[in-house]
């Protein structure tokens, strides 16, 4: 099925990583986002061997070794005392999997995929179409937008995120549920701070109810805070909020020291915060002409670190679906066959973390945080670029 085109829906991470890989392989792709600029919202993210794997799939390599961090040696630590319970060791993922584990900021990661993209073809991606309806027929899937375009085209992939207009459109209204959870990040000036608080670099500090993450990016330039905390609802009108960082310290006030002062550093226009949603797993992805990646298909919670992974490896398969495909039903086909399963295990997985993770005691913490580890590193075998389709 060389020489198809197709519509993509959101130029994220999922949007970009299916783009470059239908690129590579002969599709002609054109990526539809609804915002203005091109950007990424967040700050840090892991990258995790499996992602690592799949960005070397998608040749970007030598990318990935130019923005990435090593996570130094880590440690988890008590929320009031600040004593260490548990030394995390360093990584082994190169003697295993041949790539390390990594830390990248977002945005860095975003600008290889659209730079690679556009290096294939510069006219790829176009801003300011904000998607409003799927219509399609037997030979063609048409989308259409705010502005009053029409894009037609062989088949479409709804990449636009958990609020996903393309999955409205293809499968009908259902709203993403609350998970209980609310995250907050900030990035720091990592090379302002005392030397002491980054002894080491990397700690999850843990506490009744809540976690504290934090790690080195752009090669120790960076300190990136994850903080999360159980809410009982999510009443912001928005989806990432901008929010006070008097309101992150309150939060963590009875942490220690060492932790309110990072937290303090966070910049006053720097602190975000997410109310973390998923959705159940659905039954299928396509329908005729259309279908979905990233958090469009299978939105999880982060407590495993794999929802940006996941969308990697999806556009990897998709792209190597419709290198192998006789044609548009048997790509989706394949596609799907190949992912649903994994991602479904994979949402299973975090949403089982989450229980275990905010327990009120600090050393029930601990053991469900080193089994959760465990238990992630068997997502690690997983090679998106020779897993069969």
């Amino acid at each position: 099925m060389r020489d198809t085109t197709v519509t993509v829906i959101g130029a994220g991470i999922a949007g970009l990583a299916a783009a470059l890989a239908l690129l590579r392989g002969g599709q002609g792709v054109r990526v539809f986002e609804s915002a203005r600029e091109l950007g990424e919202v967040g700050a840090g993210l892991s990258i995790t061997p499996n992602a690592g794997q799949a960005l070397v799939a998608l040749g970007l390599r030598a990318e990935l070794d130019a923005m990435g961090s090593r996570p130094p040696l880590g440690v988890m630590r008590h929320y009031a005392s600040g004593k260490v319970l548990v030394r995390l060791e360093q990584d082994q993922s190169v003697a295993q999997y041949g790539v390390p584990l990594y830390h990248v900021h977002r945005a860095d990661l975003h600008r290889a995929l659209a730079d690679a993209v556009r290096t294939i073809d510069p006219a790829a991606i176009e801003l300011n179409h904000e998607l409003v309806a799927i219509e399609q027929d037997s030979r063609a899937v048409q989308a259409q937008f705010h502005n009053g375009r029409s894009i037609s085209s062989d088949w479409l992939l709804g990449a636009d995120g958990i609020r996903s207009v393309a999955r409205r459109a293809l499968f009908g209204p259902d709203e993403p549920t609350f998970t209980g959870y609310v995250a907050f990040r900030g990035l720091v000036d990592a090379t302002e701070l005392p030397a002491e608080y980054l002894d080491p670099p990397l700690a999850m500090t843990i506490g009744p109810g809540r976690l504290l993450m934090r790690y080195p990016l752009r090669r120790g330039q960076l300190l990136n805070i994850v903080a999360i905390a159980r809410r009982a609802a999510w009443t912001e009108e928005g989806w990432s909020v901008a929010t006070p960082v008097s309101e992150l310290a309150a939060e963590f006030a009875d942490f220690d020291p060492q932790s309110r002062a990072i937290l303090s550093r966070i910049p006053a226009d720097g602190c975000f915060k997410w109310g973390l949603f998923d959705r159940d797993p659905m039954p299928t992805w396509t329908c005729g002409r259309a279908t979905l990646a990233g958090d469009a298909a299978h939105a999880m919670p982060p407590f495993t670190g794999q929802g940006a992974v996941m969308a990697l490896e999806d556009g990897v398969v998709l792209g190597r679906a419709a290198s192998a495909a006789q044609d548009i039903a048997d790509c989706l086909r394949r596609y799907e066959q190949a992912r649903h399963a994994r991602t479904v295990r994979a949402l299973e997985m975090s949403r089982a973390r989450a229980h275990l993770y905010f327990d009120d005691d600090p050393g029930e913490q601990v053991r469900a945080l080193g089994a959760g580890m465990r238990e992630l590193r068997s997502l690690y075998d997983y090679d998106a670029g020779r897993v069969p389709v």
